[in-house]
């Protein structure tokens, strides 16, 4: 298991010269180009490579409680924040939330034994910088993807940390048969891609993903990109998209192993049996306000993935909003800008009023009914 203490976290100021280097080049490479209109953040925390962005304020509004995003490990944060039109963080800081974002780095040969308890220990590490930072003794909780999966492990592990808890995405119940990647990763040997690769390249994943649809991956949006060279709008947007999709880190090994023999291949989460450093992850502990997002049309996961969590927890408030969109889209599309995340700020103020905050401990701890779904 990787040490997380504060000892740990302390070693980060006492890197060699060359490591220094080595760290500093290698967060030069997360810098997406000027164009993009990137928020400025600062990086408010560090767990070895792994780094807690606090986003700079954009209104003079200001909720309380912050919201905490935590993205997959297998692609990079910024697509919450790829333009300036859409991005979800713009959306946050204008409607006076305020935003961290978990940035999970590149990992190293000597990371491909860190596992997914060891990722729950640097969120909960995070998660208490946040607490001490803001004076609240409880924050907002919110998942993408992968960083879902990890977010609702980590509030059934930690409910009393968790305010309220946001899913966007989430791939929660794998038995599903309705997408291609949950059919094959019956077939995954997930021991021989680790003891082969050690961490699993980005190039092997990203493969992975496009033969989902290969047709409209590898053949369609280069047509159409053709076809549109003359709007310079739309050649600087598909850039973007194309700098992100490829802009991918490794997966540490024994997360993969992880994530596909105990999550896609026996589905220990829904039957809660899926263990954390010996205890078991009780998905009845939920029982915070609850919001459940997913695309529609996500094919890599299906709503019929994310969907039964509301039955699995015990909030009784709780939402499920299906949106028609896939599984970026819902970030990046100007129609989920429009129509969707005003209503997911909304939520999250509603749900963030309180009538006195309360000071959270300085000291580092151990540890209903559904809504109709928006077309």
């Amino acid at each position: 298991m990787m040490a997380t203490s504060a000892e740990t976290i302390g070693e980060v100021e006492t890197m060699s010269e060359d490591e220094k280097r080595e760290s500093e080049e290698g967060e030069k490479l997360y810098e997406v180009p000027t164009e993009t209109d990137r928020i400025p953040f600062q990086v408010a925390h560090k767990v070895g490579r792994k780094r807690l962005l606090h986003y700079k304020q954009l209104s003079d509004k200001r909720n309380p409680v912050p919201v905490l995003i935590i993205y997959a490990m297998i692609n990079r944060y910024y697509i919450l924040d790829l333009q300036r039109e859409r991005s979800v963080i713009r959306r946050y800081l204008e409607g006076g939330i305020d935003v961290y974002v978990v940035d999970w780095g590149d990992p190293r040969p000597s990371d491909r034994y860190e596992s997914i308890e060891d990722e729950i220990e640097v969120i909960d590490h995070f998660v208490d910088y946040i607490r001490n930072a803001s004076g609240e003794s409880q924050i907002n909780l919110q998942g993408y993807c992968m960083g879902g999966t990890f977010a609702t492990i980590y509030a059934a592990l930690n409910p009393s940390k968790v305010k309220n808890l946001i899913v966007q995405a989430a791939p929660i119940d794998f038995s599903t048969r309705t997408s291609l990647i949950n059919l094959w990763s019956e077939y995954i040997d997930a021991d021989k891609v680790v003891d082969t690769f050690g961490n699993v390249p980005s190039s092997f994943l990203n493969s992975s993903f496009l033969m989902l649809d290969p047709v409209r991956l590898l053949a369609d949006k280069y047509v159409k990109y053709y076809e549109n060279m003359h709007s310079k709008d739309y050649v600087k947007n598909f850039e973007r998209m194309e700098k992100w999709i490829f802009d991918s880190p490794d997966l540490p090994g024994e997360v993969y192993r992880q994530f596909v023999k105990e999550l896609y291949q026996k589905n220990l989460l829904v039957k809660n049996q899926f263990m954390v450093n010996g205890e078991r992850v009780d998905l009845k502990k939920i029982a915070m306000p609850f919001l459940n997002l997913m695309g529609s049309d996500d094919n890599l996961v299906p709503p019929e993935s994310s969907e039964p969590l509301n039955d699995l927890i015990s909030s009784k408030d709780k939402q499920i909003i299906s949106f028609p969109s896939g599984h970026i889209g819902i970030s990046v599309s100007g129609k989920a800008h429009k129509d969707l995340w005003p209503k997911i700020i909304n939520w999250i103020l509603v749900h963030s009023e309180t009538k006195e905050s309360t000071p959270a401990p300085e000291k580092h701890s151990q540890r209903a009914k559904r809504a109709v779904s928006e077309k």
